[in-house]
This record gives C-alpha cells, structure tokens and sequence, in this order.
C-alpha cells in the first residue's frame, strides 16, 4: 500500500525557509541558537528520509541493491529521528539556563544518555537480528518486534523533557514554558496517528508546528539580539544574570565601557558605527571561540562576555585578550581610531551577591573602577570604601531621600568692587551613616541617571527657599543665594510654576535668588529651557551660567537668554600656567564685558590666582581663598567674623 508523502513534503519546504530565517534574522550565535538550529536541520534530514523511504520503493525495481538502498533510507531515518528528542532536551536545558549543571551533573547525563544509546543500540543490531524492521526482497517495509522497545525509549525521553522543563519552568516566561512543553503531547499524536494510520506520514509534521511556535515565539530576536552589532543584548544580558543567580549558579562576567563613546559616533559617523559595533562584537566571539562563552552589547560602548564555565585560567585568558584588543588599533572604512576604556572580571556570587548590586554595577562601572585601559579584577577592589560607596549609591540615595539626610551647605562669593561677601552658593552634601560625605561629583552623576535628581532638586529649592526666609540675610550683607539646577530640571515643564508657588509660599521675594545653569554638550530641549528661564526671569529671578568653559560653549545662547552673570569654570584656574591660556582667559573676559555680564571665577585657591583674576577684570570671587562650602551655622560665623575686617 504506497503511503502519502505530502505532509512530509510540506514539513520539509517549511524546515528549509526556517532555516533561512533563522540566518536573516541573526539567530546564528549562541548555545540555544546553536542548538535550536541543529534541531531544525534534524527534523528536516527525518522528513528527507521519510521521504526517500516511502517513495523510493515505489520507483526502484526489486534487487539486492535497491534493497540496501532502501535499507540506508530507513537506518537514516531512525538515527535522525531517534535523536530528535534528546536534542531537544539540550535545547531546553540551554533555554533554561541548565546547560551547567548538564555538564556537571552524573545523573542528568545518565538519565538522558540511557535512553538515547538504548535506541541507538537497537538500530545498530537490527543490522545483525532484524527484529527491529526488515526490508522485504520486494521492497516491502515490515515492523518488528522490538519497535515496541524503541517506543519504550522514546517515552522515557518524551517524560524526560517534561519533567526538565516542569522543574525549571521558573526559569522562563509562561508562554515559553507552554510552547516548549507543546513539542511532547504533539510529537506523541503524531507517533500514535502514523501508528493507527500507517499510510500517512504525520511524525514529521507533527514535529515541525512546534518547531514553527517556538520560532515566533521563545527564539525573538527582538527580544535577545541587538540588530546594530550581532550580539545578545542587554535585555538578555539582565535575563541571563537573574536566572543563574536565581538557581545559585557560579558565573563570571569581563564587562567593558568605552569611555566618551559619543566621539567615535562623532568620528566614524552615524552610518558607520554598527559597522564599528559588528567588529568588536566578532572580535569578542574571536577571542572566546567557545560556545560557553556569550557575547552581548549593553548599549551606550558597554560590552560583557558572559560563560559559565568554571576554569579560571581559561578565564583570565580571555580577559587578557579582551583587554589588548580593546586597548589596539580599529580600522573602520579606513578611518583608524583608538579609544579608552573601564574594563572589569566579575566572579558572581562571590563579588556581586544578587541581580541589584550587578546591575548597579554594571551601571556605574565608570565611576566604580579608577584605572583606565587596565584589566581589574573585582575582587581586588570590591571592599574599598569608594567601591561600596559607588555600587551602592543609588540604595544610599534613596536612603537619604527617604530619611532626609540631605543637608545644603554655602560658600560665600566676595565682591572685588564692594569688598565684600555680597552672596552665597548653596551646595548640596549628602552624609551616609556608614561612608561618611558623599562626593556630589557622584551622587548627582547617579541622580542624574536614575531620575532621582527630580527629588533632588525640589529639596534644594525648597530648603534654599526656607532657609532665606528664616533668616536676615540682608543683615550680613548677603542679598542673594544661588541655586544650581541641573538640566534635568530645567526641562521640566512645570519648573517656572513650582519655583513662583514656593517663593510666594514663604514670602520670599524673586530678587533674593540667583538660579545657576550648566553648560551642556547633551541634546536637550533648549526651547523648554529658555521658556522656562524668560518666565522666571520675568518674575524677577536673575540667572547665571555655571561651569562657562567645559560644555559646548554656545555664544549665540548668551545673547538670547537673560544671564546676568557668567561664572568662569576652575579648569580656568588650574590651566593659568599652560601656554596660552591668559590669552584666552583675556578675551573671554573682554568679549563678556562687551556684552555686559558679570563675571564670577570659581575655584580661586591662592593670593595669586586671586590676584590675577582680580586685575583680569573679573567681578566676583570663589573658591577656597575666603572659604570652603559651610553649614549654615559656621555660614554665619563666618560673615559675623568678617563684618568688621
């Protein structure tokens, strides 16, 4: 009875363009790809032979050749067939973030490996006893007695793939786990109809529609893979980490942060840099050629190699390999750049207990690790103070918002023309319980990230605004304070509002404060900015632009917006001496004075740099010469004990 081979074919055409999705669609990396691609290419090599085996008798004619041709049909088919399901397990595995403990444990191999070999065994002595199938002189296909016992294999491996993925269906998604597990109850229908309905091939078929859901659904490359470089990205980076840390599993990490990444935008171009990202990532998966090793891009110039594996010095080589080519020369469309970097081996548990503190690492690792260029180990700096200061800085801050232990100090500004302390910069400081001040340069770089510079910034200009109506300030000859906001604030739709409803509140008049804003190099909303500046301004707050000298300096931004007063950076200071620089620090003072602004040099140290700026024609003074940052009690015994000199 010739048997119909159609299902068969649609299996295999369908197979064919899956495969080729699969290399359209980057899934070409990776042990779960790796795995779920070999899958495919069994199944599809099932259903070629199912094919052959079905079809071929009915053109060959009867001879002890095309017997044995018929008999390698079917050999080819069981063997591929046979290993389908236990492929699939080490797809699972993979998936769930059990491959590990699959190459260490005994008994997982065991359990999986019996079956498998049991049926293998039995094709390879069909060979010799015949009682699994025979091939009749005629061509004919005959079961035997022992298909009862590869059937009994089968079970074994089907139950066996169920029970994996119920013991870690914690591990993935609802969905996956669903469509996973599909591949088992369906698999078996189709053995059971092929069974009952011996003239239809339905295994096949019956095999591929999961293959097709697990496509679309558990292998997205949207989900797990950055289309601009060719790796695994971030998403599955986070995913990757929460799952062994959830299951205790040891893991180690090399991540590495290009420093000023915007600048290899800026020199290779927009359109070229995935070109640049596609050549490190293959250089990455160069240097670790081992599928144990994972290679993802975290965005922003941050890349991590991620394995399992447990050899240290395997390990330490392929960081050192990291690092040196990091450190080299990169080609790009013949544009040849060099770059810096943070570079860090991580050892979890050991180093980063929990999902938080990597994540926090990951984040910061600019600020967390000192050197640059250098392979650093983490266990060499994990317990310096600066280290747990840093990895925890976003937990300290919401400590210190919630418990408010946020504290404004002031540093008075002396007038060269009055010879006096005229007003005060309000600078904020966080103390910690267990690490002591907290560096600003920190702490509002970590705000600034996170979002918390929003809360931030309304206790300042809350507390500021209270502490100016508590207190004569008038009477110490203090007539301003000024308050930094950060462009985070300044783009807030609703800051001119906030800042009128707090003056009125406390009965505060507009005059007495100064708002200082940052140059910036970021792409910000500058029309928000200046709408909210032209408000305030309107209402009687001056304004001054802090830091003049470090960001993208922008004179036409000077003349639009109402600035007052234009306070010089310290970097003006700490490069007096190189060659010329008077020369600039001259004309900036000139072409600012044309422009009738004030100006103010921060971070004067010493008589002769007080000195300098003084007859440079600066109108005001700050920095440590007068005094450092004071609390608000040693803020006015300062100007009681100055009052009278």
């Amino acid at each position: 009875m010739p048997r119909i081979i159609t299902f068969d074919i649609c299996s295999i055409v369908t197979l064919f363009f899956l495969l080729i999705s699969l290399v359209i669609r980057k899934l070409t990396r990776g042990k779960s790809n790796v795995l779920y691609i070999i899958l495919i290419s069994i199944v599809f090599l099932s259903g070629i032979f199912d094919i052959l085996r079905a079809y071929m008798p009915l053109k060959l004619l009867p001879s002890r050749a095309s017997q044995i041709q018929i008999y390698i049909y079917n050999y080819l088919y069981y063997f591929f067939r046979n290993i389908t399901t236990p492929v699939y397990i080490l797809f699972i595995f993979s998936v769930c973030g059990m491959w590990h403990e699959f190459n260490k444990d005994i008994l997982l191999k065991i359990t999986w490996g019996v079956p498998v070999f049991t049926a293998l065994a039995l094709i390879v002595m069909n060979l010799v006893t015949n009682k699994l199938f025979i091939v009749t002189p005629e061509l004919e296909y005959v079961r035997g007695p022992w298909l009862s016992y590869m059937r009994i294999c089968a079970v074994w491996i089907l139950a066996y793939s169920v029970i994996c993925l119920v013991y870690n269906r914690n591990m993935i998604s609802h969905q996956k786990f669903v469509l996973l597990l599909s591949l088992c109850p369906i698999n078996i229908i189709g053995v059971l109809l092929q069974m009952y309905f011996p003239r239809y091939l339905l295994e096949i078929v019956c095999t591929t529609f999961p293959l097709i859901f697990i496509s679309i659904a558990v292998q997205k490359p949207e989900e797990i893979i950055d289309m601009s470089s060719g790796s695994l990205n971030y998403q599955a980076f986070k995913d990757e980490i929460k799952r062994n840390l959830a299951a205790k599993r040891k893991l180690h990490f090399i991540t590495v942060k290009i420093i000023h990444f915007d600048s290899i935008i800026e020199t290779l171009g927009k359109e070229n840099i995935n070109s640049f990202l596609s050549h490190v990532v293959r250089g990455l998966y160069t240097i670790c050629n081992n599928d144990e090793y994972d290679v993802y891009y975290l965005g922003n110039g941050g890349f991590s190699i991620l394995t399992l594996r447990d050899d240290v010095n395997e390990i330490d080589t392929v960081a050192q390999k990291t690092r040196n080519f990091f450190a080299g020369k990169h080609e790009i469309h013949n544009i040849t750049i060099m770059f810096d970097f943070k570079m860090c081996c991580v050892c979890c548990p050991k180093d980063l207990k929990d999902y938080d503190s990597v994540m926090t690492f990951d984040k910061n690792i600019t600020t967390s690790v000192k050197e640059k260029n250098t392979l650093v180990y983490l266990k060499e700096i994990a317990q310096s103070p600066e280290f747990q200061v840093s990895n925890q800085i976003d937990r300290l801050i919401q400590n210190a918002i919630k418990n408010k232990l946020f504290e404004m100090y002031y540093q008075p500004i002396y007038d060269l023309k009055t010879r006096q302390y005229v007003s005060a910069e309000a600078l904020i400081r966080l103390k910690s319980e267990d690490y002591g001040f907290i560096s600003p340069a920190l702490f509002i770089s970590a705000a600034e990230k996170s979002g918390a510079i929003h809360e931030i910034g309304d206790f300042v200009l809350e507390d500021v605004i209270g502490f100016i109506a508590e207190n004569s300030l008038e009477d110490y000859g203090i007539h301003k304070i000024d308050i930094n906001l950060s462009i985070a604030q300044c783009i807030e739709s609703n800051l001119s509002e906030k800042i009128i409803d707090l003056l009125a509140r406390y009965g505060v008049s507009p005059e007495k404060i100064n708002l200082e804003i940052t140059e910036t190099s970021q792409e910000v909303k500058y029309d928000v900015i200046e709408h909210n500046i032209n408000q305030l301004s309107e209402k009687g707050i001056s304004f001054s632009l802090d830091d003049y000298g470090t960001g993208y300096s922008n004179i036409l931004r000077l003349t639009r917006l109402p600035l007052d007063l234009i306070k010089l950076d310290k970097s003006f200071v700490d490069e007096l001496d190189k060659p010329g620089m008077k020369t600039v620090i001259s004309e900036t003072i000139s072409m600012l004075k044309r422009m009738n602004k004030k100006i103010l040099i921060e971070g004067i140290e010493t008589y002769e740099d007080f000195d300098y700026f003084r007859n440079a024609g600066c109108d005001y003074i700050q920095g440590f010469y007068f005094s450092k940052p004071l609390s608000q009690n040693d803020f006015f015994e300062f100007l009681r004990s100055t009052q009278n000199e």
